[in-house]
C-alpha cells in the first residue's frame, strides 16, 4: 500500500490522506454510538467540571479581547 500511495503524486496523496482521516473519524464516532447510556452518563459527568472550567476560561478570554477591541 505504501508503495503505492509513493507513486501518487502529491495532491492525490493528500485526497488519500484526507479520506483515511474521514475513516477513522467515523470508525471513533461508531465506537462512542456503540457505548451504553450509562456509560456515556458517566463519562459526562467525569469530564462536566473540567469542560465546564474550559469553557469559563475561554469565555473570560473572549471577554477580554473584546474589551480590548473596543478600547482600540
Amino acid at each position: 500500500m505504501l508503495e503505492v500511495l509513493g507513486e501518487l503524486p502529491p495532491g492525490r496523496q493528500a485526497e488519500v490522506l484526507d479520506f483515511v482521516l474521514f475513516l477513522r473519524q467515523r470508525e471513533l464516532t461508531l465506537v462512542w454510538d456503540a457505548i451504553g447510556d450509562e456509560q456515556a452518563a458517566a463519562l459526562r459527568a467525569e469530564f462536566a467540571e473540567e469542560d465546564l472550567a474550559l469553557a469559563e476560561a475561554a469565555m473570560a478570554d473572549y471577554l477580554s479581547h473584546l474589551q480590548r477591541e473596543d478600547v482600540a
